[in-house]
């Protein structure tokens, strides 16, 4: 017995040292010959417009020699002859994320193992939810401006150009671009790195266009903005346009004539700190103050101008030197005059108060307008801070 037990146990332990040998062997032959090929590293992603662009860096080894791509529902696949190292892929029209997978290959076609990523692509879906920019007509400046707002959104970033068709009364007709590509994408001067500045709004002066200003009427604008659509906080690498039009009842542009410049004068012909040159100057600080009750004020513009409201601004103190009663008269040689707006019992209850008072029904070009007050608030002194006239800015005569 004991020598049978003996012979089984050698024969245990050679069978067991032949297994574990054929074992050493298979896996040496494994290193050997099915060193498989290296994994990409690195994938990048980049969302377009219905297609993504995939990067990554390719392994160092030498077995790798082509590349394939797995992606969407169905599993397609795309193959690639070579070792590229980044790919647009086309075609992706649904809304909806892709998974995308990336092998490399060794000639044998043994496959890596899979580094995926996935990546929203922008739809044509996604674009239809972009927002149109809004267009108005603003003044700025004592300038007509076409001001575009909402260019950039948590959803788009404003790419720099902007195409344009304007048509009007009287058969009016501009077309045009606008492109400030430049102030959008910038170079840092001390990195060199490229600088993508976001900008929201954006008012063009009518006068950029060629135009001086555009008459009153209603006017069609028709305009495409070029826009970088974001999804998943990434901007896309490819540029949308979206297309607009407007109706807008353009209304006359209301300036400041006053500060277009002239020559201001009194019935006193005061002058010095509180003199009647700072009835016109734009600082409600300052103040023309009379050594009467009464007192006319008048000021002749550089070119005839149409008046279709003016504003008064009290003084600093001592209410009862307020004009209370006046007549606003216009005239084109100093001489005549004609009698615009008349006002009676006004009264100025807080200090730098501005009142604003409209003229009916006035189209008429005057060069010299007087304010001519016939009584104050009670005292022997009167005083004003500004004088302010309005009217619709014109065109420059041919």
């Amino acid at each position: 017995m004991k020598i049978k037990h003996i012979v089984g146990l050698l024969l245990i332990t050679m069978l067991t040292f032949h297994a574990c040998e054929s074992m050493d062997d298979n896996f040496r032959e494994y290193l050997g010959e099915y060193n498989y090929s290296g994994k990409i590293t690195n994938l990048r992603v980049y969302p377009g417009y219905e297609r993504v662009v995939l990067a990554w860096d390719n392994p160092k080894d030498q077995k790798s020699k082509t590349i394939k791509i797995v992606y969407g529902p169905d599993s397609t696949e795309v193959a690639y002859d070579s070792m590229v190292d980044s790919v647009s892929v086309e075609g992706l029209v649904a809304g909806t994320g892709y998974e995308f997978i990336v092998y490399t290959l060794d000639d044998k076609n043994n496959i890596s193992v899979p580094v995926s990523v996935t990546a929203f692509p922008i739809s044509s879906s996604f674009v239809e939810t972009l927002t149109s920019p809004s267009l108005v007509i603003e003044v700025q400046n004592n300038e007509q401006v076409i001001s575009l707002i909402g260019l950039s959104n948590v959803l788009m970033r404003f790419a720099g150009k902007i195409d344009y068709a304007i048509a009007g009364p009287n058969d009016f007709f501009t077309e045009g671009e606008i492109d400030i590509t430049d102030e959008v994408i910038s170079t840092d001067p001390n990195t060199g790195l490229i600088v993508y500045n976001t900008i929201n709004n954006l008012s063009i002066p009518v006068t950029d266009l060629g135009y001086e200003l555009l008459p009153p009427g209603e006017y069609t604008f028709t305009y495409t903005v070029a826009v970088w659509p974001i999804i998943g906080n990434q901007i896309s690498i490819d540029q949308v346009d979206l297309t607009n039009d407007v109706t807008i009842d353009v209304q006359p542009i209301i300036i400041n004539i006053t500060s277009l410049g002239g020559v201001v004068s009194d019935q006193y012909n005061k002058t010095g700190g509180e003199g009647i040159d700072k009835l016109v100057d734009g600082n409600i600080n300052s103040k023309y103050l009379a050594g009467a009750r009464t007192t006319w004020m008048m000021f002749k513009t550089n070119d005839p101008a149409i008046v279709t409201r003016y504003s008064l601004t009290s003084a600093n103190d001592a209410r009862e030197r307020d004009p209370k009663n006046w007549t606003l008269q216009a005239s084109n040689d100093g001489v005549n005059w004609t009698v615009l707006d008349q006002r009676q019992d006004i009264a100025f209850p807080i200090r730098f108060q501005t009142q604003t008072f409209e003229i009916e029904g006035n189209d008429t070009l005057y060069q010299y307008y007087k304010l001519d007050v016939t009584e104050n608030a009670g005292s022997s002194i009167f005083q004003l801070a500004e004088w302010t006239l309005f009217g619709p800015k014109l065109l420059s005569p041919m």
